[in-house]
């Protein structure tokens, strides 16, 4: 018997799970699989960066995140000879800077305890992950996806789903069913990685680096007294030579984590206890192809790279994130645009962090003498001026925190008005700013699963602009009125709301439901993002 679903999810992990809540949130009819036995019971990942911590906000995760997690905004490169140069990562993100967010500090959180948070929100909406259940072959025709699928213990199901969604990782099962490419290739150094408890003179909370001239170290912190994500680069020599032929992570022991401290710390620190330990081989690659007809890839089955900026976990789930609201859209009988702007914007994202994740992890691990020279006498210099100067600690912030990260080439971005100067332009996420009364933040008036109309007035009785909300309304649109006089549906008294879109009386912007910029129109001419939203059904959303 063939099993029926609107959409087939194809992993567990933080990815797909974080597309089945977002579907799940929608309505729509999904299953979810994965293919061990249990739930992940080690990490890797380990950050959440700000701009996911916001989609946790929307997702109705962010409060169990915080609970469980540990912020932690210090980013201090340990150089010898040089004081710890300490560098608050939430200082260029705070209140009244451009990249604002609410939560503007990386949350230390390992990714065993980001999946369980996810799967617990999924339970409430009311799905369940199968498994183990293993795909095993797909076939497509015009309108679905049949897929095969495999238990543990052999027997086999049928499933007719109108689309697949692949987060089932770096060996994806479904990216080798449709043939897609995964090009790039493997690095030749591989990482030692511990979650230990360390005796040192250091301060808990905070983000180490430590490079060297035979490699790259890092202690990151981690919740708990001590509590520290040790990594780094073994770069073959000594007591740290390294077997460079297996293909997936092997054991590994906390002497081995101390041999690594003793080699490249520059203060005496002691492995008191170690967690969980482990060494692998890290890839560069991209998929050819984000979409194949009806399949679609995300997350590590698209995309991977070195752990290099802890971007890894964060980019997967803002893949899920921007995917799955306009595949729900495309579902309820949206245009095909929406799904088509998923590759469009996602991809360009993922070759990105590719190319800038390589450059880093180059410079970190390379064996080559040039290699080791910068790192042991350039790169501390280098460091030592560079980390001190603003410019570069705010772009260090936009990068690592994933604020930055915009669309402006996208299909679903209006053109734009030429009467506009500043200001968020279509593709931008949607700038954050304090508000008062019943919503406290313009993000807030932002959240659910369906698009949002923002209309900037100085006063109620300024030019146009309660009649372009009225208008805006009255299509279905959900749409509010920010005021500065606090008689429209939120109040700006201070203004920052206003500043931060640059908007005069009246100004329009059309947000999307991922929280991104898709129109914008300057005085009451609400005609331009009235269309946009009619086309991109839009309207009448909740």
């Amino acid at each position: 018997m063939t099993q029926e679903t609107a959409v087939l999810v194809v992993g567990a992990g933080p990815t797909g799970l974080s597309a089945a809540v977002e579907l799940a949130r929608r309505g729509v009819d999904l299953m979810v699989i994965d293919a061990a036995g249990q739930p992940a019971a080690t990490s890797r990942a380990l950050v959440v960066q700000p701009r996911t911590l916001e989609l946790f906000d929307d997702m109705g995760l962010i409060a169990a995140a915080l609970a469980e997690g540990r912020p932690s905004d210090m980013l201090t490169p340990l150089l010898p000879g040089h004081p710890p140069m300490r560098m608050d990562l939430s200082a260029t993100i705070g209140p009244g800077t451009p990249l604002a967010s609410t939560y503007p500090s990386p949350l230390m959180l390992p990714q065993d305890r980001t999946e369980r948070l996810l799967t617990c929100r999924l339970d409430e909406l009311g799905v369940r992950v199968r498994r183990p259940l293993r795909l095993t072959g797909l076939q497509q025709s015009g309108s679905g996806v049949q897929a095969r699928l495999r238990g543990a213990d052999g027997h086999e199901e049928q499933v007719s789903a109108r689309y697949v969604i692949g987060a089932d990782g770096a060996h994806s099962a479904v990216r080798r069913a449709l043939g897609v490419g995964f090009s790039g290739g493997s690095y030749e150094t591989e990482f030692l990685q511990g979650d230990v408890r360390l005796d040192w003179e250091l301060p808990d909370g905070e983000l180490y680096l430590m490079p060297h001239a035979t490699g790259f170290l890092a202690a990151w912190a981690m919740p708990g007294p001590g509590r520290f994500r040790v990594f780094g680069t073994v770069d073959g020599t000594g007591n740290n030579a390294v077997d460079a032929t297996h293909a997936g992570p092997i054991s590994t022991t906390g002497d081995d984590v101390q041999a690594l401290l003793d080699q490249r710390s520059p203060v005496p620190a002691k492995v008191v206890e170690t967690t969980w330990a482990t060494r692998y081989r890290l890839h560069h690659r991209v998929a050819d192809r984000y979409r194949t007809g009806r399949v679609l890839l995300a997350g590590d089955a698209a995309h991977v790279h070195s752990p290099a900026g802890a971007q890894g976990m964060n980019t997967g789930i803002q893949d899920a994130y921007n995917l799955a609201w306009k595949l729900a859209g495309v579902l309820a009988g949206g245009p095909a645009v929406l799904l088509d702007s998923y590759a469009a914007e996602r991809r360009p994202v993922g070759l990105r962090l590719l190319r800038s994740t390589d450059r880093m992890f180059t410079i970190a691990a390379s064996r080559s003498w040039p290699a080791r020279f910068a790192r042991g006498e350039i790169v501390p210099r280098v460091m030592s001026r560079l980390f001190t100067h603003p410019a570069v600690r705010r772009r260090i912030s936009a990068v690592v925190s994933q604020l930055a990260v915009g669309y402006p080439n996208s299909p679903l971005n209006c053109p734009d008005d030429r009467h506009l100067r500043g200001g968020p332009a279509p593709g931008t996420r949607a700038p954050e700013a304090p508000l008062t009364g019943a919503a406290s933040r313009v993000h807030e008036l932002l959240r659910g699963t369906g698009w949002t109309a923002l209309v900037f007035g100085g006063t109620t009785s300024a030019a146009g602009a309660p009649a372009a909300a009225r208008r805006l309304r009255d299509s279905g649109l959900n749409t509010v009125l920010i005021s500065t006089d606090g008689a429209g549906t939120a109040h700006d008294r201070s203004a920052l709301a206003h500043r931060a879109y640059r908007a005069a009386d009246g100004a329009v912007y059309l947000i999307r439901p991922d929280g991104h910029v898709a129109a914008r129109s300057a005085g009451s001419a609400t005609d331009r993002v009235l269309r946009h939203a009619r086309a991109m059904h839009a309207t009448g959303g909740d």
